[in-house]
C-alpha cells in the first residue's frame, strides 16, 4: 500500500471509530481497526491531532455529496427526486451531527473550496485552506440541487431555491434527535410537508386541483392521504378536541 493510500486508509478508520465509539479513537484503537501497527500512524502522519484535522476534512467535504445528488434520476417526479435529494441530505446530517458530537465540535470547520475534489468525487488531501472563498467552494453543490428543479418552477409557488432552503431546514432540524424531540422525520414526511403541508383542503368547486390530485401529479400515492395519522400525533388530535 502507497503511503498516500495508507493515510487515505487511516483517515477512513478514524472517522468510523469515532462514530462508532462517539467519541476520540486512541492511537491504539485506530492501529488495531486498520491491522496495522501504532507506529505506522506516525510514519505516514506527524502526530494524532494532525490525522484528527485530516479526517475531519475528509469528513466534511462536500464532494461525495455533491456525486450522489448528481446521481438522482432526472425523470423521477418531482417528489421523487426531493425525497431522494433528502435521504441524502439527512444521511449527511446525521453523519455530520455524530462527528461533531464525538470530537466535541461545536460548528463545522473551514472546508476550502474542494474544487478539485468535485472533480474527482471524493475529497482530496491538500486542498483546503482557511482563507479560501466559502461561496465558490460550495457553487459545485448549489448547481447540483438546482439541476433538480430547474423544470419544475412552473409547479411551484415560490422560487426552487426558496424550496430547497425550506427543505434543508426541515431536514436539519427533522433529523436532529436532540431538535425533533427524538422523533426523527422520514424523508417522505420532511417533502410532503414542504410540498402539501399538514392541514385537510377541500376539493375546489371550480378550476384548480384538490390536495388528492395534486399530490398524485408530483409523485405521490393518493391512497396514502386516507391513511390513519402517526401515533405521534396522537397527542395532539387529544388535545385539539378537549
Amino acid at each position: 500500500m502507497s503511503r498516500d493510500d495508507r493515510r487515505d486508509a487511516l483517515v477512513d478508520v478514524f472517522v468510523e471509530l469515532a462514530h462508532r465509539e462517539g467519541r476520540k479513537p486512541t492511537t491504539s484503537e485506530i492501529a488495531q481497526e486498520a491491522g496495522v501497527a501504532e507506529g505506522t500512524i506516525f510514519r505516514v502522519f506527524a502526530t494524532k491531532e494532525a490525522l484528527e484535522r485530516e479526517a475531519v476534512q475528509a469528513a466534511f467535504c462536500p464532494a461525495p455529496v455533491r456525486r450522489r445528488i448528481a446521481a438522482i434520476d432526472p425523470e423521477g417526479t418531482l417528489r421523487e427526486r426531493l425525497v431522494d435529494f433528502t435521504r441524502i441530505m439527512q444521511a449527511r446530517f446525521t453523519e455530520v451531527f455524530g462527528l461533531m458530537t464525538a470530537l466535541g465540535l461545536t460548528e463545522p470547520p473551514n472546508r476550502g473550496p474542494h474544487l478539485a475534489c468535485y472533480e474527482a468525487g471524493r475529497h482530496l488531501r491538500g486542498v483546503s485552506g482557511e482563507d479560501d472563498d466559502h461561496a465558490a467552494a460550495h457553487q459545485p453543490l448549489l448547481d447540483a440541487i438546482h439541476a433538480l428543479l430547474v423544470h419544475d418552477e412552473d409547479q411551484l409557488v415560490v422560487p426552487a431555491a426558496d424550496l430547497v432552503h425550506r427543505l434543508r431546514l426541515l431536514t436539519f432540524s427533522g433529523s436532529h434527535p436532540g431538535i425533533a424531540d427524538g422523533q426523527v422525520l422520514t424523508p417522505e414526511e420532511i417533502v410532503d410537508t414542504v410540498l402539501f403541508g399538514l392541514a385537510c383542503r377541500p376539493c375546489p368547486s371550480g378550476s384548480g386541483l384538490g390536495i388528492a390530485e395534486l399530490y398524485e401529479q408530483l409523485g405521490g400515492d393518493p391512497a396514502r392521504l386516507a391513511e390513519p395519522l402517526p401515533d405521534r400525533t396522537a397527542y395532539a388530535r387529544d388535545r385539539g378536541s378537549s
